[in-house]
């Protein structure tokens, strides 16, 4: 296991490196070019707006749950034991506040806002019954094509010029710019022509493009370089039919004896910057 915490310039920064060798062998597949499509998953609850706490990471994660995906509509509630809640800022705590209990990072929330993990949050996801499973995109091509079944939550760096947009709604990327610290946010749509990724974010809709805003390719590249990760949720139910159809991931990696060597490509292009291997 691989942890690494940031020392936040911004509360709002909480997400931690944290990466594990066993997620190689839960490598989400890669599409042909020719079925990359433009996407564009609609989110069925208003930006959250995690004020100052470290919470990121469920935010992301309940955001995840209120976006539509080809397995289902976004929700606006969910069922957790005997309770019917919304899917709002109160259930983005709760995720937060399982991830903390676990993940490896020292510390729960509450009493401390200790920050948490992209997989402490899908961990939390899978245990409120609110995920099935989840997987990990390992290449930008992966996440191209994580994106055309659904959203994913990403976590990277965020640097002291990211707290900024454009003119044109995208994230200002300076790589000269120093870190303040990790975050967590959800990427929903693909604009195959710009070549660029939009991300909703837990700010409020004050922030961006009414809270959300773009990536160029490159610079998500970079960012995933930096110890990124991209986790992929599987859902737990299909209570309604599929916003769209999509086209179907190629449904077996290869023969079991390969498997190792066919992970460890999967890995390369991030691992350098990830300090993440297969020992």
């Amino acid at each position: 296991m691989h942890t690494h915490s940031f020392e936040p310039s911004d509360p709002r920064l909480g997400r931690h490196v944290q990466h594990d060798p066993r997620s190689l062998a839960f490598a989400a597949g890669v599409l042909p070019k020719t079925a990359i499509k433009s996407v564009d998953w609609t989110r069925r609850a208003p930006i959250f707006d995690q004020g100052q706490i470290g919470s990121c990471t469920g935010n992301a994660a309940a955001g995840l749950v209120c976006t539509d995906s080809s397995a289902r509509s976004g929700l606006t509630s969910v069922e957790i034991g005997s309770n019917v809640m919304p899917v709002d800022e109160a259930l983005a705590l709760q995720v937060y506040e399982l991830a903390t209990q676990l993940d490896s990072i020292k510390g729960t929330y509450p009493p401390d806002d200790t920050g948490s993990s992209g997989i402490g949050a899908a961990k939390a996801l899978k245990k409120l019954g609110l995920a099935a499973s989840y997987s990990h995109a390992f290449s930008l091509d992966a996440l191209k094509s994580a994106l055309q079944s659904g959203p994913v939550m990403v976590g990277t760096v965020w640097l002291d010029s990211m707290f900024e947009t454009d003119p044109d709604g995208y994230v200002i990327v300076d790589r000269k710019s120093a870190v303040a610290g990790g975050h967590e946010y959800v990427i929903s749509a693909y604009d195959a022509d710009r070549l660029a990724f939009r991300i909703d974010n837990s700010w409020g809709e004050s922030w961006g493009l009414r809270g959300s805003a773009w990536y160029t390719a490159a610079n998500l590249q970079w960012l995933l370089s930096q110890q990124g990760d991209v986790t992929v949720p599987a859902w737990a139910t299909v209570p309604t039919p599929p916003p769209a159809p999509t086209p179907a991931p190629d449904s077996q990696l290869a023969e079991a004896a390969s498997l190792a060597q066919q992970l460890a490509s999967l890995m390369q292009p991030w691992a350098p910057g990830s300090n993440v291997n297969g020992a």
